[in-house]
């Protein structure tokens, strides 16, 4: 028993597992697992909301802030590895340089550690010291710590919102199983009646008669089968439909940071919990309704026939029951490290293939094949430690129930020697006790389906509980017409709260069809820049203004479509040309898209090619280079016709002819230009030129290094 204890089989752990969603919230997890062991049950989605963490990881320093604000008072230790049981446990241990676990308990030269990106388990010193760089951070309660639960939970209805028809479907499965349940019912004493008057009296007019109306009642039994299977099928396709639009929807109304903070394996294995949802509620709520009253009812026949008899089935029935209740948590866990194990293995899967140039390029197929085989053992592992979840329960259901087998059915053939019991009673006790077990069986199954179902809905939550994207907001319907100009003021950003201000303080003005060049070392914050300026981020302080409008006010959805922009991570889709270049818009329009071809000087290359503007282009736009791949990039936004145009390095990989010829084609439209660019002959082409730098951000002339005046922007 100690060896499953150590082994977390049997966890007398009181601390909760909390495993991170993003890629660098581990030290957030970790606050949430100390903060639930001393009272404080908060889900960490709860606490991300209201400590957003960095994308660049949380020093130390940053989680004794947050600490601090939830009532723990932090205390950083160095200690060497013997004296890990003199902290004040549970604590916060700084794990391989890069990463933070909690450590439980320290036990006969073992302790037990809580990793949010993995499981529960014991770790002897050896392995520990591996992992463990010897600094760690002690948490006590102090008085402002308040012991209460702040949970944000998913409700069913917001998966099925605007799915209407279903609870004429849900009636219809109803009936027809309560119909199906009662050919189950008569079944056995079809068996008894044979066995015990037509047997022995050699009635064979009485056994026709019998076979015949019970041949009709299979016929009608199938019939109801069948029409329920499809009311299943179609009840069910509707409702999933329903979910997984409702989810994905919601899903492509998240913030841009929201998916830069997760892989995408996890993502989609969230995604992907809409599946036994669905299943469960159109096929599992019906069920365990009939099996319910199914169950009860023979368990009422089951007394009529033996009280003792039914007594020996129902203690077998409440003892498989415990069982069950006892071993879920375990089940839940070990369900949980399975999804998100298979979730990691997906993302190392997808970026490898999405990679596969680089990877062969240095060849790495072979160092990058054992990442991902550690990876599917992982995921491997998590599954055999739910199958072994599922062995132990089969063991105790096959004891249980086989033990309860031999005993009525020794009681039973007793009863029929004494007297009391006919032998077709006891065919027909049988096959109602089998039916009463199966029917209960399946209800226990369905009521842990349904407690897991928590899980699913933890899992969606992180999709379903996240603010849309604030373009989404109520400016969303407001139509302004756009003149050009754009303002800053007083701006700041920062990835996080407590990461340091990226931009500072930062003024600036660009008058309508002003042509803006940004430049400056790489890292500087210029990328960062001009997605605040179109409204993909927003800053910390201070305000965008669209022609003197704020931009909350403008609208961000107006903006975006009297806008085009060339960002340095846009990408190209799987599909054609025209696809690409309008958007997969459902009517385009060729000579527009021709028109915007010739502008971004990538039409007579396109015209070159076997199938022209219906080329496909393959995924990620594989099958062009990458100054096509920008040139049709290009070719995009100003299909749009923009009255504003925004590039970063947006003729970076063209040649200087090809770039002359864009850059003249854009000067001719005479709208308003913002691009960061580092090439001489970009930024010659520019009215203004902002330098960003170490020491701030400086206007200069386009044609020399004269400073004419400097904003105030700290990096």
């Amino acid at each position: 028993m100690s060896a499953l204890l150590q082994t977390g089989f049997f966890s007398t752990s009181r601390v909760r597992l909390v495993r991170q969603n993003e890629v660098s919230e581990c030290g957030l997890a970790c606050l949430t697992m100390v903060a639930g062991f001393h009272g404080l049950d908060v889900d960490l989605s709860t606490m991300r909301r209201r400590f957003t963490p960095s994308m660049r990881g949380a020093p130390l320093g940053s989680l004794m802030k947050v600490a601090d604000q939830i009532g723990l008072t932090p205390r950083a230790v160095k200690l060497p590895m013997d004296e890990l049981s003199n902290l004040a446990l549970p604590a916060i241990l700084h794990w391989d340089m890069n990463h933070y676990v909690v450590v439980e308990r320290v036990a006969n030269g073992k302790a037990l550690i809580h990793d949010p990106v993995g499981r529960s388990d014991w770790l002897d010193m050896s392995s520990l010291s591996g992992h463990f760089t010897g600094v760690a951070l002690e948490l006590r309660p102090n008085e402002t710590f308040e012991r209460k639960t702040q949970r944000t939970v998913l409700r069913w209805s917001q998966l099925w919102s605007r799915i209407h028809g279903l609870g004429g479907s849900f009636a219809q499965v109803v009936l027809l199983s309560v119909v199906l349940q009662v050919y189950v019912l008569a079944l056995p004493y079809y068996l008894q009646i044979g066995i015990d008057t037509a047997l022995p009296a050699l009635d064979k007019d009485l056994l026709v008669v019998l076979a015949l109306g019970f041949g009709l009642f299979t016929v009608f039994n199938a019939c109801a089968s069948f029409l329920r299977s499809f009311v299943i099928l179609a009840a069910g396709s509707a409702l999933g439909f329903g979910i997984a639009s409702n989810v994905a929807r919601k899903l492509f109304r998240l913030p841009l940071d929201w998916f830069q903070k997760r892989e995408v394996g996890d993502i989609l294995s969230r995604f992907q919990s809409v599946v036994p949802i669905q299943r469960l509620l159109t096929e599992g709520v019906a069920a365990a309704l009939v099996d319910g009253v199914l169950a009860l009812s023979t368990l009422v026949i089951m007394f009529f026939y033996s009280a003792k008899l039914a007594l020996i089935a129902l203690t077998a029935f409440l003892l498989y029951f415990i069982v069950r209740i006892v071993s879920f948590s375990l089940e839940r866990r070990a369900q949980e490290g399975s999804i998100i194990a298979q979730g990691k293995e997906q993302t190392a899967l997808i970026e490898t293939i999405r990679g596969i140039q680089t990877f062969r390029l240095h060849n790495r197929e072979t160092i990058r094949h054992a990442i991902w085989q550690t990876l599917l053992t992982d995921a491997i592992n998590a599954n055999i430690r739910l199958s072994r979840v599922g062995i132990w329960q089969g063991t105790a259901n096959a004891l249980i129930f086989g033990l309860e087998n031999v005993v009525t059915i020794w009681l039973a053939i007793g009863f029929v020697m004494q007297g009391g019991f006919s032998v077709g009673m006891v065919f027909a006790y049988l096959a109602y006790k089998g039916q009463f077990l199966e029917k209960t069986g399946n209800l226990v199954d369905q009521a842990t389906a349904f407690l897991m179902l928590r899980l699913h809905l933890e899992r969606l939550s992180d999709i379903a509980l996240e603010e849309d994207d604030r373009s989404f907001g109520p400016s969303a319907n407001v139509v302004t017409e756009l003149k050009g100009g754009i303002e800053l003021r007083n701006v700041s950003y920062r990835y996080s709260p407590t990461d340091p201000l990226v931009l500072s303080n930062l003024d600036l003005t660009v008058r309508p069809g002003e042509h803006v060049a940004i430049t400056g070392p790489s890292g500087a914050g210029k990328s960062t820049l001009l997605k605040i300026l179109v409204g993909l981020l927003e800053p910390d302080t201070g305000e965008v203004l669209i022609d003197g409008i704020p931009l909350t006010q403008f609208g961000y959805k107006t903006f975006h479509d009297q806008i085009a922009a060339v960002l340095q991570d846009d990408n190209l889709f799987a599909g054609s040309i025209v696809d690409n270049i309008a958007m997969f818009d459902d009517s385009p329009d060729l000579p527009m898209i021709m028109e915007a071809a010739k502008a971004a000087a990538i039409h007579d290359e396109i015209m070159r090619m076997p199938m022209q503007y219906e080329t496909l282009i393959g995924d990620m736009g594989s099958s062009l280079s990458g100054g096509q791949k920008q040139r049709v990039l290009l070719a995009r936004a100003l299909y749009r016709k923009p009255k504003m145009l925004f590039l970063d390095e947006g003729t970076s990989h063209m040649d200087v002819a090809n770039e002359e010829r864009v850059n003249q084609s854009v000067r001719s439209l005479g709208i308003t230009r913002i691009v960061v660019a580092h090439r001489l002959e970009t930024i010659a082409a520019a009215d203004k030129v902002l330098h960003l730098d170490e020491e701030g951000l400086h206007v200069r002339a386009p044609s020399g290094p004269n400073i004419s005046s400097r904003l105030s922007l700290k990096v």
